[in-house]
Parts: structure tokens; C-alpha cells; sequence
């Protein structure tokens, strides 16, 4: 890692993500437990190559200068992360038009072996979302769990291959420094927008200065 400050204790801090994630109900993927590991320091210091739904190669650092919503999860997934994503559209329609263009939303794949880049397009079609803001990023293992340990999200893989992970969706400033994270499913999203219209405010004035 080129900057040491973002995982002053990586080693320690995947240990301690991973032993926590035994501890996510198995019983489906929608488990409530969230992680309390989370690393400080701007996710855009990760300089990890991800695919996107597109089959175009991006990097974090590629959504740098735009807020951005990101969650963690997997196509395949039945309950929960069909609800995130319902959660992330939810904030979405509360924004206008102009604001809309200034947020992108990421959804990361916890399961790359079988989230394929047409895998994470179809996902995103079946919800009829805009596919010029949003993107599904597929990763190796190692960066999937490098991500998930800066943003503080814990998965764990059961044994029918899917998975038990948090229910989280974070605002990610145009810095790459977290904001604010909305946790659980269905949560009212009031806390969520209040804190990104602060952001995109900011960028504009900003930009008027």
C-alpha cells in the first residue's frame, strides 16, 4: 500500500474482521451484526483494479471528486441485497434531477467467483437503474476484503455459497473519506440525505468560489 495511513494495522485489522464475521448469524444473508472495524483514511488511497458491469476495468480512485453510495453484497443474494439496493433507490428519488447527476452508487461484489460482469448488469437491469451512475464492481478476493475492512463491512460465506454480511450503505465524501453510514434494511433514509445534500452544498459553493 502505497500510503501506510489508511491500514496503520491492516494485518491486525483483517484478523480482527475476520474473526468477527464468524460471529454473523448464519442462517441467511441477511444478517444484522455490522463490523466494528473501520480504517481511517480516504478508500481512495486503495489502489485495488475492479471490473465493472461494463467489463471495463476502474479503479476507487476512478469516482474520486463525486459523492458516492457504496454497499457491499451479491447478485445472487434473495433477500437482503435486493432491499439495499431498493434503500439506495429510495435515497435517489429524493434528490433532483441536477443532484442525481453529482452522486454515483457503487455496489460492490462480495462474490466475485460468480458475480460476473453480465451477472451485475442483469442485477441492475432488473431494477431499471441508470447505468451511467451506478456500478457494479467485481474484484479479487484479496481487494474485496481489503475494502470491506476500510469501510467496516464484515461477510462470511456459508456453506449452501451464499453469504451473511452487514447491511450497510455508506457515504463516501469526494475525498474518499466516510461521512455517513445508513445500517440495516428499510432504514428511513432521512439521516442519509441530510448528510449528502451537506456534501453536494458544499461542492457547490465550492465550485462558485
Amino acid at each position: 500500500m502505497k500510503t501506510p495511513a489508511i491500514f496503520l494495522s491492516l494485518c491486525l485489522a483483517v484478523a480482527a474482521a475476520e474473526e468477527g464475521a464468524t460471529a454473523v448469524e448464519k442462517k441467511s444473508c441477511c444478517a444484522k451484526k455490522e463490523a466494528s472495524v473501520e480504517a481511517e483514511g480516504s478508500v481512495y488511497q486503495l489502489d485495488a483494479k475492479w471490473t465493472n458491469q461494463h467489463n471495463k476495468e476502474v479503479s476507487l480512485a476512478d469516482f474520486k471528486g463525486k459523492p458516492v453510495l457504496l454497499t457491499m453484497g451479491y447478485a445472487s443474494c434473495k433477500y437482503a441485497c435486493p432491499r439495499l439496493s431498493a434503500d439506495l433507490m429510495a435515497i435517489e428519488r429524493e434528490l433532483t434531477d441536477d443532484q442525481k447527476k453529482q452522486v454515483n452508487i457503487v455496489f460492490v461484489s462480495i462474490d466475485p467467483e460468480r458475480d460476473t460482469p453480465e451477472k451485475l448488469a442483469a442485477f441492475f437491469k432488473e431494477r431499471s437503474v441508470d447505468q451511467t451512475r451506478w456500478s457494479g464492481l467485481r474484484g479479487s478476493q484479496d481487494s474485496v476484503l481489503e475494502l470491506s475492512v476500510a469501510i467496516g463491512t464484515r461477510y462470511r460465506q456459508l456453506e449452501n455459497s451464499d453469504f451473511a454480511h452487514s447491511n450497510r450503505i455508506s457515504l463516501i465524501s469526494p475525498e474518499g473519506v466516510i461521512i455517513h453510514n445508513q445500517e440495516g434494511l428499510g432504514t428511513d433514509p432521512a439521516e442519509m440525505l441530510t448528510a449528502l445534500r451537506k456534501v453536494l452544498d458544499a461542492s457547490e459553493s465550492n465550485k462558485a468560489e
